[in-house]
């Protein structure tokens, strides 16, 4: 089931201003129109094994919600808490925009739509609860109720299993698959989720790049045995923010497509299988339901990547054989299904 939060605006008895917003509100000759809002939110699914800094903290935990409401670009009221899933907020009757932030840090001075959606959200602050966000707009009224969903920024990429199919190959039956991980990661979006944005930091450039990524959030130790025809199909769960860029190889780094990678370990010698992803889109799931490895992937040359090197890394290359189909389904998130089975 696609996760949706749901924020309920109950009118409640008049209150000219909220006390601690420390607010300027636009002048409004209407009387003012109290609201009170309530985050209603689903559970997750259940026994995923999520690749955070904290995996026990849902995907859909709200620890803090921030309430806006507009007037035109100006600030007619505003609502905090934390912690809780109910925030009041004090505004006039009349058309509004109305925005609720999820987990999106302190927005306490932002006097304007436009300031707002300016605000940044990045993946580094994702690790423990997800930034969400969601509007309206609503024509306010005395006893009126208004319902705004949210949806969570950042994108999530799912591995569900990895099949052996060595068979006669001059290689080891068995192979080790040692790491699932992420490249080309943006790491920041602004609440507006402009499509041209700039994204100010970038993940595992060109490949896994211990000093520059974010541990869980993008890359999963394994170091699981897959022996001969078997299937080794434990989901491991990565998240990026929105990266619509498309594919480029060679050269200094300059930002590019997002890409699984899967490190494996065939006859002592380590090869990268790198699978490129389509733009990622927020609270979006892109999920592979089998990788089949049949031959060796890129060797990998054990160096981390850098401008130094500037032609293509074993975690950029395409695999010679691999093939790539795509389809859409919907589940707890908005599922992109990159492969139903990917051979390689």
């Amino acid at each position: 089931m696609y996760m949706k939060k749901s924020l309920l605006l109950t009118g409640l008895a008049a209150v000219l201003v909220l006390p601690a917003c420390n607010k300027t509100l636009s002048p409004e000759t209407l009387p003012a129109e109290p609201i009170r809002l309530v985050v209603d939110v689903a559970g997750d699914d259940p026994g995923a094994t999520k690749s955070t800094a904290n995996p026990s903290t849902g995907e859909s935990k709200v620890n803090d919600l921030q309430i806006f409401v507009f007037n035109g670009d100006h600030l007619d009221g505003y609502g905090h808490s934390t912690n809780a899933l109910t925030a009041t907020v004090s505004c006039t009757a009349g058309s509004r925009d109305i925005y609720a932030v999820v987990n999106g840090g302190d927005l306490a001075a932002v006097s304007s739509k436009t300031a707002l959606l300016a605000q940044v959200a990045s993946l580094s602050a994702n690790l423990a609860n997800f930034a969400m966000i969601g509007n309206k707009t609503e024509t306010l009224k005395k006893d009126g109720t208004v319902a705004i969903e949210v949806h969570r920024l950042a994108a999530r990429v799912v591995l569900k299993g990895v099949k052996n199919a060595l068979g006669n190959s001059t290689q080891a039956a068995a192979f080790k698959l040692k790491a699932v991980y992420l490249t080309n990661v943006a790491g920041d979006i602004n609440l507006g989720e402009d499509a041209g944005y700039t994204v100010s930091h970038w993940y595992n450039q060109r490949g896994y790049q211990s000093g520059n990524n974010l541990g869980q959030a993008t890359y999963d130790s394994v170091n699981k045995t897959v022996a001969a025809n078997a299937t080794y199909s434990t989901a491991h769960y990565l998240y990026a923010m929105p990266n619509a860029q498309a594919a480029a190889v060679g050269g200094p780094w300059t930002p590019r497509a997002s890409k699984l990678v899967l490190r494996c370990e065939i006859a002592g010698q380590d090869y990268d299988y790198p699978i490129t992803l389509p733009a990622l889109q927020s609270n979006h799931s892109y999920e592979i339901d089998l990788v089949t490895i049949t031959r060796p992937g890129n060797l990998d040359d054990g160096n981390e990547p850098d401008d130094s090197h500037p032609d293509d890394t074993d975690e950029e290359k395409p695999v010679v054989g691999f093939n790539q189909d795509f389809s859409i389904t919907v589940k707890n998130w908005t599922v992109v299904k990159i492969t139903d089975g990917t051979t390689i």
